[in-house]
């Protein structure tokens, strides 16, 4: 992991550890200005190939795939269909005056509560999946590629944003 170190001016990119003590890591800084150039060949591969949406669209499948094999998905899907037929069986039986208004709004809210709660439970697991930090992400890139000029020619704080998560400079040996 990297960060962002000024010296004399110029702006590099620096192991955080190297950064700590020189010995504790052999890669040396990298020139923001390289940082920048590959960045830079990046975004324009990715502006003007088509890598992007089949990506999204295979991440999408995974996490499909996921939920339908996930078992606790599946038992509070049961049971939010479960709680939508008693809801109807109770509409009806208020519809026919077999029940009271004050002993149909008590079941009621007690449903409501109930599919509330598996709702955003589902919500949680489902937000827990590896692939919707992925599949966001991937949107993201999308939409500003859609919205951004053909070809690249310079790297502005937001493609910055859009495209770096983190910067890890690997070893050439």
């Amino acid at each position: 992991m990297c960060r962002r170190k000024v010296t004399n001016g110029k702006s590099y990119w620096v192991c955080r550890q190297r950064d700590e003590e020189k010995a504790a890591c052999s890669i040396p800084q990298v020139p923001e200005a390289e940082v920048i150039s590959v960045l830079l060949r990046l975004c324009n591969k990715l502006r003007q190939g088509d890598t992007l949406r089949p990506l999204l669209t295979q991440l999408e499948e995974l996490r499909e795939r996921e939920l339908q094999s996930n078992p606790r998905i599946t038992d509070i899907d049961w049971e939010l269909a479960r709680l939508s037929e008693q809801n109807l069986v109770l509409v009806r039986l208020k519809s026919k005056r077999y029940m009271n208004e004050s002993m149909y709004l008590s079941r009621l809210d007690e449903m409501n509560l109930k599919l509330r709660e598996l709702r955003k439970l589902r919500r949680k697991i489902l937000a827990s999946a590896s692939e919707d930090n992925a599949i966001q992400t991937t949107q993201e890139m999308i939409d500003y590629f859609e919205n951004s000029p053909e070809f690249i020619t310079e790297v502005t704080p937001e493609i910055f944003e859009v495209m770096v998560e983190r910067v890890i400079l690997l070893s050439a040996t």
